[in-house]
């Protein structure tokens, strides 16, 4: 039973992965209210397998590898699907995922090890909310604004990510760790509202 619960966050990582190949095939099927729903369980999901490691105390090796490699299926499964339907802006996104890949390979050959900035979590979160909205452009044409509006905040934050990360490879990095392990949910919402707020405002773009 032991072994068993620490294989939930494996388990739910894997769930993500079905769910994108599911939502990628049905997209491509035209069924498009099921492929959405799918890509959104994927991306509920990154964070549920992350909370049961932690409160299951259940991290190993696999499971961060597995995790990675479904995160990055799931953004290359979204750009394929906008590539495919001529939204060639998603290469910008795009480009500077790499870039960010790049720096953070530098940062484990130089340090050996690697920890993901706060401001990288909003990129992220950012990102897979836009790649849906531009799955869901293609059909509906309303939705190319959100879009639109959604791909500018995030090149501001990649940018800052990449800055961010930089400062990680010269040992200067000012990132604090956050614990949520005291506050009620209500308190991690507005914390992580004012944190947002506090990016836009005040851009990591300095390299110390």
């Amino acid at each position: 039973m032991d072994k068993l619960k620490r294989n939930i966050p494996n388990f739910i990582t894997i769930s993500r992965i079905i769910s994108l190949i599911l939502g990628f095939i049905f997209f491509v099927n035209n069924k498009i209210i099921l492929s959405i729903i799918f890509y959104v369980y994927g991306g509920i999901s990154d964070a549920f397998d992350g909370y049961f490691a932690r409160k299951l105390s259940a991290y190993t090796k696999f499971g961060q590898y597995l995790d990675a490699i479904s995160d990055k299926l799931y953004f290359l499964s979204l750009i394929i699907i906008l590539l495919i339907y001529g939204n060639y802006l998603v290469i910008l996104p795009l480009i500077m995922e790499i870039i960010i890949s790049i720096v953070n390979y530098l940062i484990l050959k130089k340090n050996k090890k690697v920890f993901t900035e706060r401001v990288g979590k909003f990129k992220t979160t950012l990102l897979m909310i836009d790649l849906i909205i531009g799955v869901l452009a293609i059909k509906i044409n309303y939705f190319i604004y959100p879009y639109i509006i959604f791909l500018l905040l995030i090149l501001y934050f990649q940018i800052q990510t990449i800055f961010a990360y930089i400062n990680q490879l010269n040992n200067k990095s000012s990132e604090k760790i956050v614990s949520f392990k005291e506050k009620k949910i209500n308190e991690r919402i507005i914390f992580l509202i004012k944190e947002f707020i506090y990016y836009i405002i005040n851009p990591v773009i300095i390299i110390k």
